[in-house]
C-alpha cells in the first residue's frame, strides 16, 4: 500500500485543478483542501508591484492582449484571471491577485508553507534587485514559511546571502544539483521536473528536500516516494490523495 498524505504535497498555482491558476480564490480554495504547501508564481506590474501570475503575456490566463509589465498594479486588479480556454466564463469575476493579497490569506494559516517562484522575465527586466526587494518587502509577515524559488540561481543566491530564511532552486538540468553555484546556496529545498532525474540517481542521500513536479498520477508519485522523494508538487492533490491504495 502507497500511502500519500498531504504533508508530501504542494499545491500548484493553488487548487489549480479546479479553479484559475495563481488566484486569491485558488490559494484560498488549496487551504480549504488541507493543503499544508502551496506554490505561486510571481511577475512584476509596470509600476514593480509584484502580481501572482505565471505568464508573461495577459492572453491564456486573462483572454486579452497585452502583457503584465506593460501595466501597472491598479490596472492588472480590474483585470480577469480566470483561463477562458480551460473554464469557460465560469470564474471571469475572479481578477489578478496582488501577492499582498495571498500573503493576507496565508497569514491567517499559520500551518501554511508558501513557495514563491519568482519569474525570470520580469527579473530580467526589472532586475534582480529590484524583484527580490520588492518581494521580499511584502512577504515579510509571513517571512519565516514563504521560500523563495526560481529557475535563476544567482537571484536565489542573492536571497541566501541576504538572510532570507528558506530558498530553493529550480533545476535546469540534474547535474546542476552538484554544481558550485546550487552547492553554495545550502537550500532547504530544491525543485526538480520528474521528467529529468535520472532513473539510477540515489534521491535517499540529498542534504536538501527535493520537491519534484509535476506529479499527476499516483502510480508516478508512489514511484518516488518509494525512491525517497519527500515532497511533490502537483495540480491534483484531490486526485492524489483520492487514488492513494
Amino acid at each position: 500500500m502507497t500511502i500519500i498524505s498531504i504533508q508530501q504535497l504542494v499545491a500548484h498555482r493553488g487548487l489549480q485543478c479546479e479553479y484559475p491558476e495563481n488566484t486569491a480564490l485558488s490559494v484560498s480554495k488549496a487551504i480549504a483542501a488541507g493543503a499544508l504547501f502551496i506554490e505561486i508564481d510571481i511577475q512584476l506590474s509596470r509600476d514593480k508591484q509584484p502580481m501572482v501570475y505565471h505568464d508573461v503575456t495577459l492572453d491564456r490566463v486573462s483572454g486579452r492582449h497585452g502583457q503584465i509589465s506593460e501595466l501597472d498594479c491598479n490596472e492588472l486588479l480590474a483585470i480577469p484571471a480566470y483561463e477562458p480556454t480551460r473554464l469557460g466564463e465560469e470564474f471571469v469575476d475572479e481578477t489578478i491577485a496582488p501577492l499582498a493579497r495571498v500573503v493576507e490569506t496565508v497569514l491567517q494559516h499559520p500551518q501554511v508553507t508558501l513557495f514563491v517562484e519568482l519569474k525570470e522575465e520580469s527579473i530580467q527586466q526589472f532586475g534582480a534587485t529590484v524583484m527580490l526587494s520588492r518581494v521580499c518587502d511584502v512577504l515579510l509577515p509571513i517571512r519565516d514559511r514563504a521560500v523563495l524559488i526560481s529557475f535563476d540561481y544567482p537571484i536565489i543566491a542573492a536571497a541566501r546571502a541576504s538572510g532570507w530564511p528558506q530558498v530553493g532552486p529550480v533545476l535546469r538540468s540534474w547535474i546542476d544539483l552538484a554544481s558550485t553555484a546550487i552547492e553554495s546556496i545550502n537550500a532547504e529545498y530544491t525543485f526538480v521536473d520528474h521528467k529529468i532525474i535520472p532513473q539510477v540517481a540515489d534521491l535517499t542521500k540529498l542534504t536538501t528536500r527535493l520537491v519534484v513536479y509535476e506529479v499527476d498520477n499516483v502510480e508516478l508519485a508512489s514511484g518516488l516516494i518509494n525512491r525517497g522523494v519527500p515532497i511533490l508538487e502537483t495540480f491534483k492533490i484531490a486526485t492524489l490523495l483520492g487514488q492513494a491504495k
